[in-house]
């Protein structure tokens, strides 16, 4: 798959002095939803990876390039600008007037056959 072509809209100051937050365009269109997005998105394993304003913080979301559903992969973070993400981790900066890094690992769903297994053999 090639990469997609990422671009932004209408950024806007989240808050007194906040972080400038818009609409993500994949291909030209955006995401289902209608959700702000804090640049930059990157690019990893055939999905787009965001950073979503949402009330009291911020949740990454994997997009799917194609059908443009989006995915949570992190709880609500207090802030999280994407900066790299190495193998199966996020790294981003965790404080808006600083440089300050942590990592999260992205969290995919379980195939259905696992999830009913793991149900069972608990028993």
């Amino acid at each position: 798959m090639t990469e997609p072509t990422i671009s932004w809209n209408d950024i806007l100051e989240v808050g007194q002095g906040g972080p400038g937050c818009g609409q993500l365009f994949i291909d030209g269109k955006q995401p289902k939803g209608a959700f702000r997005y804090l640049p930059p998105a990157l690019f990893h394993d055939g999905k787009v990876f965001a950073s979503t304003f949402v009330p009291g913080g911020f949740i990454v979301c994997e997009i799917d390039p194609v059908t443009l559903v989006r995915r949570e992969v992190t709880a609500r973070l207090p802030y999280a600008r994407l900066e790299a993400i190495d193998g199966d981790e996020i790294v981003y900066v965790d404080h808006f007037g600083g440089e300050s890094m942590s990592r999260i690992a992205i969290h995919r769903p379980q195939p259905f056959i696992a999830r009913l297994t793991g149900r069972f053999g608990k028993r």
